[in-house]
């Protein structure tokens, strides 16, 4: 894409001590020469980074922006560079290495030093002198100031390199520095962003925390470093517990969330309690939790949410904020539930709500039915426990082999179970800490 030139006033142009310092000092000279070639009409244009409209930052031209207002003139034309605000003194260097006005020693001296305190690599400042990386390493070894420098600094070029690819024999060459210095600070750093992790920081935040340091950290290079995260039980609040997993990793979510109708399970002699926030704040609990599972979903996706008719229509508003209903799946437990025996018919079935992100496909062979017939389970373990036979279906009509299922409602572990007997990789969150014991007993 080619740079975008126009008039602006000079008024509007602003600039960099950082960027002024490449030069020692204005020519005269080179003054002289700009006022005539603008006053001829054959100079170039000054190069400059857009603000807005009315700021700009100059890049490079000082002496034509010099010449312009000793001609009186108040415009000037600007070559518009879109360049980041880290790169932008690298910018100002390489415009002025193009002119093939030499740099003195001194100059080319204060330049190295800015880039070594900017963590830039000898292949950085290579590109921007159009130079062989082994030049460039070669003059900041022969200089003992820019030597000195570099070793102070050699930490985040170590690292670097270590991302880039490069053996640790030609890391402690390049730096100078020895093989043993290299291995420990690679490996310190690897300690610290693995402490990161393990602390709850994302995998976002971390690359974020990295940036600032100069370290090049990509997504892809660190799910290299740290393994996935998965196959593994949370115990926890999944409000706190969602935005911590890693987005655009899950393929299918299934949860079976509070009903919001106060519900206490009769169907084993010895009561379960009732369970926590199955009251009308289970409704806020699944839209903000929808909210924040979104983001964790890949793009194409599938997600399967229980509930009760007494609740479908406050359920269905929710769900269709966040996604695009496709469906409701009924699952006919092929058998009567408690309740009223002599003044109502007998409950036996629960909805399924199925919903999508994007256009995610079904992987079964024969298009499925949206009624669902499974026994119900006998409760033993949780008062809304799910038969894992269901769950199976679900998750293999949603997912193939290795992709991720998440459910953060876990109850007593049916999802994770029925995900890993049928070769998904899962993950898991449960509030209650009484049922981890159970998930895990299961699972083993």
């Amino acid at each position: 894409m080619e740079n975008k030139i126009k008039e602006i006033p000079i008024e509007y142009i602003e600039t960099d001590e950082k960027i002024v310092s490449i030069r020692n000092a204005q020519s005269e000279e080179a003054i002289g020469r700009y006022m005539e070639k603008y006053e001829s009409g054959t100079s170039k244009p000054i190069s400059v980074k857009e603000i807005d409209r009315q700021h700009y930052i100059l890049i490079d031209g000082h002496h034509r922006i010099e010449a312009m207002k000793r001609l009186k003139k108040r415009k000037i034309d600007a070559k518009i560079i879109d360049v980041s605000d880290k790169d932008i003194y690298s910018k100002a260097v390489e415009e002025n290495v193009e002119h093939g006005v030499s740099l003195t020693k001194d100059e080319e001296e204060n330049i190295l030093l800015n880039f070594i305190d900017t963590f830039k690599s000898d292949e950085e400042i290579a590109k921007v002198f159009h130079l062989a990386r082994r030049t460039i390493n070669d003059r900041i070894n022969k200089n003992p100031t820019l030597k000195m420098a570099r070793t102070a600094k050699s930490k985040v070029p170590t690292i670097n390199y270590f991302l880039e690819g490069k053996k640790q024999c030609d890391i402690a060459k390049d730096l100078d520095i020895t093989e043993g210095s290299v291995s420990q600070r690679i490996k310190n750093w690897m300690d610290g962003i693995k402490e990161l992790y393990e602390s709850g920081t994302t995998k976002e935040e971390i690359i974020n925390i990295q940036d600032e340091k100069n370290i090049n950290l990509t997504s892809d290079k660190l799910n290299e470093l740290i393994e996935e995260d998965l196959n593994k039980i949370i115990h926890g609040d999944c409000l706190k517990e969602i935005p911590r997993i890693e987005d655009g990793s899950v393929d299918c979510v299934i949860i079976d969330p509070p009903y919001g109708i106060d519900f206490q399970s009769n169907y084993k002699k010895e009561k379960f309690d009732k369970i926590k926030n199955d009251t009308n704040d289970s409704f806020k609990l699944l839209d903000n939790s929808l909210e924040k599972v979104k983001p964790k979903m890949k793009k194409d996706s599938h997600i399967y949410i229980f509930t009760s008719w007494k609740v479908f229509d406050k359920v269905k508003p929710i769900i269709e904020k966040h996604f695009e209903i496709k469906n409701c799946l009924i699952w006919n437990k092929e058998d009567r539930g408690m309740g009223d025996l002599n003044g109502n018919y007998a409950e036996s079935y629960e909805m399924i709500i199925f919903a999508t992100q994007g256009k995610r496909k079904l992987y079964s062979e024969k298009r499925p039915m949206n009624i669902l017939n499974f026994s119900r389970t006998e409760n033993s373990e949780h008062p809304t426990q799910k038969p894992v036979e269901l769950l199976k279906e679900l998750i293999e009509n949603s997912t193939k082999e290795s992709q991720v299922v998440l459910d953060y409602f876990l109850g007593s572990g049916s999802t994770v179970i029925a995900a890993k007997e049928v070769g998904r990789k899962w993950l898991g969150i449960e509030l209650e800490e009484e049922y981890i014991d159970v998930i895990n007993g299961r699972l083993k």
